[in-house]
């Protein structure tokens, strides 16, 4: 923690050396040293383990640590004006005797100048914190163990920093980035001190740091209740991994991979094109040896496209190659480029353009990166599809986290409730590990804005307003509950359930239902809702009865958090609430003629998302919400003069899954289940955005088959709040068998599934300390008991 630090920062003689203009500083970056040595009297210590380095760290806006060269962190986590976390970190390993070398790479990321997107100048859009300018704050000290001995301060404010403000570039947009959360280095390495985390060049010429303000708050301060600018908290969730990768094959036959170094000749151009065989968010390392002037361009790609026909993903040769790109320009020295922000990318091509001296390029590798979640739940089975799609679900899931879950990687990179909601259900599938949801859920807490809603995206330099998000804000408290049992924080995010729930009762209609709530009121990225911009066509005409049964369903969701918190009225009052929407949905939604509920009461047309909503709100018995999803997966017109039913997308498929289980017709979800089975087929390592025509390859809302795997193929759920018991009910009705185990915050329950003739049998493995009920699909009930074998 911070005691004594002062924040560093960048001298007016710097800006002034480089002309930049007064509010031109963000995307630029800030380069800050502090050489310190161990002496040889102390190799043997240091060896053994018995010299310390606890440090902490921060900056503004985001930082990346080197020591002596080797990159070691990244950070600060991301927080908002409210929360500037700080990362605590013991460097010890990473030292050797003699001349260290402390190296930290600040960017500045001003969330005033990233207001404006659609633009070539950029920011990193995930990342929000005060204004301020490039800030460096590290507390710490190198000690001896034995005697705690101080050996040397790291301190900033009182240690010896120097710190260089590169002016020669900033971080970038194009026309696929723009308006996205992803950036772009374009650097000419002959303006800047390359070497400056392990050379000693050109460091005579640096400049001591302006020394801003104390990291801490005064006793004044603290006393009249003043809020300093950064209000510093401790990180709350686990360090990113970082861990060594290599490209798996090059697919130009250059043998850069195989001999370890490429020559190219003065004035002569190469292209290279790399493959990791998986998607990877990392940090590329690239090592050149002379070559002064020569212009290297580095694209980073998910799949292959052809502007003009279909092609699988991974079809390098009939491609348009188009994607995030770096561009480097040489000095002449031996040099290591690694991009500040991570890259994401299976397929790398690197083109490479020499000017008048003659290059070596050694081997590329990179450093794989994310949050360190283990996958501890597993299935697998004689139907391959079963463990392709698993395989390449978790992949999904673990690239979409980082320090905020993110819709994808590649583009975006943001925090979008919806999104979010959805890995977080998968996330309690696969592991225990629920910092990172506790963690998305204070976001969104911190996030609620005075008009009644949390933003459409969280953190963000910019405001975005998806008004019909803030409902999976509740989901997820809901949801949390149910897996947790932890009553205190939804007690603490309570009253941001009724905030929300009051901005929606406000746009209640005479009519008695919800009419246009504001903003974007997005659903589903659907052909049908193209010109709305994935609006329901409904909301043109009056009410949309999907939104107005995900608000009943939101109801619901809040009744329970206020049964669980000790406030049965408020809950009464919700579920009261959400009758009275079901109600005047049932009476001008219904439409007769089609058995399915119209999109709207002005409106014939028709979708899975309301016939789903409707099941989930309890308008339709289970016989009748047999009749009613049957009829939901008619792919013709439901009625006279009526298009197609509208299908849900990846993203909606859960609660169209939830349906289908509810109505007892899972089985009828095969068809749906192989788009995700046919995905290996066509390239994919990961879960699309879409199957068809999705803009990111990687997407963590069609992780579901992780979900339907565990919860419903397997049939593992909890019976009671925290899991103290369990239900298992397998839907296994398109499956040769299954087996596997599911984690839950009370150890692994082990299944085993095989269908002998014409009978199953199921064997199941609980921990000591819960018990369930195993539910047969005729109906049967039979006992499971805790700690032991059970053979069914």
């Amino acid at each position: 923690m911070f005691n004594y630090a002062m924040w560093l920062g960048v001298p007016r003689s710097e800006i002034e050396r480089w002309q930049i203009l007064d509010g031109d500083m963000t995307g630029r970056f800030a380069y800050f040293r502090c050489d310190f040595t161990i002496p040889e009297m102390l190799s043997s210590e240091l060896s053994e383990g018995s010299i310390r380095a606890p440090i902490s760290v921060t900056a503004n806006s985001r930082y990346r640590l080197w020591i002596n060269a080797e990159p070691v962190l990244s950070g600060p986590a991301k927080g908002d004006l409210q929360r500037h976390f700080y990362e605590d970190i013991d460097i010890s390993s990473h030292l050797k005797v003699g001349k260290n070398i402390l190296a930290v790479q600040v960017l500045s990321n001003d969330p005033e100048s990233a207001k404006d997107q659609l633009q070539e100048r950029s920011a990193i859009f995930g990342v929000l914190t005060p204004r301020g300018g490039h800030r460096l704050a590290i507390e710490g000290s190198v000690i001896r163990g034995a005697d705690n001995a101080v050996i040397t301060p790291l301190t900033t404010g009182s240690a010896r920093w120097q710190v260089w403000l590169d002016g020669s570039h900033y971080l970038k947009s194009t026309e696929i980035t723009m308006n996205l959360g992803a950036v772009c280095e374009d650097i000419d390495l002959r303006k800047l001190p390359a070497d400056w985390k392990f050379s000693d060049r050109l460091c005579d010429s640096w400049a001591e740091p302006e020394i801003v303000e104390s990291v801490v708050k005064s006793d004044f301060m603290r006393t009249v209740g003043l809020i300093e600018r950064f209000q510093l908290r401790r990180r709350e969730i686990p360090l990113m991994y970082e861990r060594r990768g290599a490209f798996a094959r090059e697919l130009t036959g250059s043998e850069l991979l195989s001999n370890g170094k490429l020559e190219i000749a003065a004035g002569q151009t190469r292209e290279l094109l790399l493959d990791s065989e998986v998607i990877v968010n990392a940090y590329p390392r690239f090592l050149f040896q002379g070559g002064a002037g020569a212009v290297c361009e580095f694209t980073y790609l998910e799949k292959f496209t052809n502007s003009s026909r279909k092609i699988r993903r991974d079809d390098w040769q009939q491609s348009d190659a188009v994607g995030i790109s770096d561009k480097l320009i040489l000095d002449g020295s031996s040099i290591c480029y690694e991009p500040f922000w991570y890259r994401t990318f299976r397929y790398l091509k690197i083109s490479i353009k020499a000017a008048d001296e003659p290059i070596i390029m050694l081997k590329p590798d990179y450093r794989q990166t994310g949050y360190p979640l283990q996958a501890e739940s597993w299935v697998a089975s004689s139907a391959p599809w079963v463990n392709e799609v698993w395989e390449i679900c978790v992949r999904t899931l673990e690239n979409c986290m980082m320090e905020t879950y993110m819709d994808c990687p590649y583009y975006e990179q943001m925090q979008f409730p919806m999104d979010t909601r959805l890995q977080i259900l998968f996330n309690y599938v696969v592991s225990q590990d629920v910092d990172l949801v506790r963690k998305a859920l204070q976001d969104y807490h911190y996030a609620m804005l005075p008009i009644g809603l949390i933003p459409g995206k969280y953190p963000s330099s910019y405001c975005q307003i998806i008004s019909t998000f803030s409902l999976h804000y509740i989901f997820m408290l809901a949801e949390y509950y149910r897996q947790t049992g932890d009553k205190k924080l939804i007690r603490e995010y309570r009253a941001d359930v009724d905030i929300i729930l009051a901005y929606y009762e406000r746009r209640i209609g005479e009519d008695g239902l919800l009419g246009r709530l504001g903003y974007w009121e997005f659903v589903d990225w659907q052909e049908a809702w193209k010109e709305t911009a994935g609006m329901p066509t409904a909301l043109q005409y009056g009410p949309s009865t999907i939104i107005n049964l995900m608000y009943g369903y939101a109801l619901l969701s809040a009744a329970e958090i206020y049964e669980a918190t000790d406030r049965p009225e408020t809950a009464a009052e919700y579920r009261k609430r959400q009758k009275q929407i079901a109600d005047k949905i049932q009476k001008s939604c219904w439409d007769q003629e089609a058995g399915l509920y119209r999109e709207g009461p002005e409106l014939r047309q028709f979708s899975q998302h309301a016939q789903s909503w409707a099941v989930l709100n309890g308008l339709t018995d289970r016989s009748e919400s047999k009749e009613l999803m049957k009829r939901a997966m008619f792919s013709g017109e439901p009625a006279p003069g009526c298009k197609p039913i509208i299908p849900c997308s990846f993203s909606t498929a859960y609660e169209f899954y939830r349906a289908m289980e509810i109505a007892g017709i899972y089985e009828d979800t095969e068809s749906n289940m192989m788009r995700w089975a046919a995905l290996p087929a066509q390239g994919c390592t990961t879960c699309p955005e879409e199957p068809e025509n999705g803009r990111s390859e990687c997407h963590a809302w069609s992780a579901l088959p992780l979900y339907e795997m565990i919860r419903v193929m397997a049939g593992i759920r909890n019976t009671t709040i925290g899991w103290q018991t369990i239900t298992v009910k397998p839907h296994l009705e398109y499956l040769p068998d299954l087996r596997g185990e599911a984690v839950t915050p009370h150890g692994k329950i082990k299944f085993n599934y095989t269908r002998n003739q014409s009978d199953w049998q199921y064997v199941i493995e609980l921990p000591e300390n819960i018990s369930g009920q195993f539910i047969y699909p005729d109906g049967r009930v039979c006992k499971l008991e805790a700690g032991c074998v059970n053979r069914m």
